[in-house]
């Protein structure tokens, strides 16, 4: 027997939509029977999951909080998977993009206006990204190295790089031995709104998703990365440079996660700190491409594996439920959506022997 697998090209929203809905019931119903088998109780665990995201005030003010970063590394992430190019990079330029924001609002502009800090400090994790992004991309396009791998080892980079700096030089010496920096002035933070954590970072990213729409279907420069991810060949045929533009689209991918970063630090932590990430950057791929590359759709996937996070964390704390348990109820369900998403995108074909040979026979006859 013969496996194949081939492209769908009858694919409506209709059928996209029927396959996620069962992709959910399949994964809530295999996650019931493993609850069970461990005893406890599937109802109250996915209400926990669900309530408290979502229903909740305080879990919902803690879901947006959260939406923020994954939204905006996700919204990157779409510009260079358009063209097909694997930026599984977002994690350490979100790291760098942290680092950058803490020198401008700590070392090099302490006592600056709010006005002029915060401007600065989100350009320049902006830079931070882009030039950790721009690594990678040169990569590719001048040597044909693989952008997965340095994509992958550039987070490790990045990650320690920040372990370094807040256990080294960085660390604050009233910190009771902890490894963060010195906590931001209130020039360097972004307020928070009718006294709840939500931040002006939520507009930059609703924002940013408006731009990033228009960048695809209104600039040129959109137009040939998109042309580029389609055939590479007909780009390369019809004038583009492909070399540039792979280079541009890591350049902006990893400069909108290191603006992710600086939100991060001016919205949230407002001290560089160990481990002051939940894996975004990681998470992000999964968000980008469960939203088929849709800025719109980002949004609205971002704030459900949001919701995911937070969930996760009440169940753990309140209902005694362990870590390792809340990881597996999130990638179950993960792992049954990404299903979902191939049988979306392919079909798959089995072939007995007599067919294949009943084939061939008509291609001779032929």
């Amino acid at each position: 027997m013969k496996i194949e697998v081939e492209k769908r090209l009858d694919k409506t929203y209709l059928s996209e939509t029927v396959v996620i809905i069962f992709s959910i019931i399949l994964a809530v119903m295999f996650i019931s029977i493993f609850l069970l088998l461990l005893d406890y109780q599937p109802i109250v665990i996915f209400r926990g999951l669900v309530v408290n995201s979502f229903m909740d005030s305080w879990g919902l003010e803690k879901t947006i909080v959260k939406t923020i970063p994954l939204l905006i590394i996700a919204l990157g992430l779409s510009i260079v998977f358009k063209m097909e190019i694997w930026n599984i990079g977002g994690e350490g330029q979100f790291h760098i993009g942290a680092v950058g924001a803490t020198w401008i609002a700590i070392f090099l502009l302490p006592d600056a206006s709010i006005w002029l800090v915060l401007p600065v400090l989100l350009a320049a994790g902006f830079i931070g990204g882009a030039v950790w992004g721009g690594i990678a991309g040169f990569l590719k396009a001048e040597l044909g190295v693989n952008e997965i791998v340095s994509t992958l080892m550039l987070n490790y980079i990045g990650i320690l790089l920040v372990d370094f700096l807040v256990y080294g030089p960085w660390r604050d010496p009233a910190g009771l031995n902890f490894p963060t920096s010195k906590s931001f002035g209130q020039n360097a933070e972004l307020s928070g709104f009718f006294n709840t954590s939500i931040h002006a970072g939520i507009f930059f990213a609703l924002i940013l998703a408006v731009i990033i729409y228009y960048f695809f279907k209104k600039t040129t420069l959109g137009f040939e990365m998109s042309v580029i991810g389609d055939n590479e060949k007909a780009a390369r045929y019809a004038g583009i440079n492909v070399k540039n533009n792979i280079i541009i689209a890591m350049m902006l991918s990893g400069g909108i996660a290191g603006f992710a970063g600086a939100v991060q630090m001016a919205g949230v932590q407002h001290q560089l700190q160990h481990g002051f990430s939940a894996g975004y950057g990681y998470t992000a791929i999964i968000v980008a491409w469960l939203a088929r590359l849709n800025p719109f759709a980002i949004v609205l996937v971002s704030f459900i594996m949001a919701g995911l996070y937070v969930g996760g964390e009440q169940i753990q704390m309140f209902m005694q439920v362990p870590l390792s348990l809340v990881n597996f109820l999130q990638a179950t369900i993960l792992f049954f959506l990404l299903a979902g998403n191939f049988f979306n995108r392919y079909k798959i074909n089995f072939k007995l022997k007599d067919e294949e040979k009943m084939q061939e026979g008509d291609q001779i006859g032929l």
